[in-house]
């Protein structure tokens, strides 16, 4: 099981590192109904929250959640993944979102 949290904040740092597009606008989770530990961990997505998606913002909350409860020496091995996923040239971070992508249909 705490492979499984892990796998899913990392990738979760991931998905956050990679950038988002915005969808349509809905009746979404207010920003100012998170918590102060859930805003700043989503603290890149502030300015376009209310411009995302419900399902987009409960993903994000979601991840958020998984990531605080993490233990501080896992916090830390997904931020470091995380650097090392910006450190990436796009064609590099293409090839790991192909690879999780095909890792993820045998789950």
């Amino acid at each position: 099981m705490k492979a499984t949290t892990f796998l899913t904040a990392a990738a979760f740092a991931l998905y956050l590192a990679c950038g988002m597009q915005p969808v349509s606008a809905d009746n979404g989770i207010p920003w100012s109904s998170l918590s102060p530990s859930e805003q700043s961990v989503l603290s890149k997505h502030r300015g376009e929250w209310s411009s995302l998606g419900s399902r987009e913002q409960s993903r994000l909350v979601s991840g958020a959640r998984k990531y605080l409860e993490l233990p501080p020496d896992k916090r830390k091995a997904v931020e470091d993944k995380r650097n090392q996923y910006k450190k990436m040239s796009p064609k590099e971070r293409e090839q790991l979102r192909d690879r999780y992508s095909r890792q993820k249909r045998y789950r």
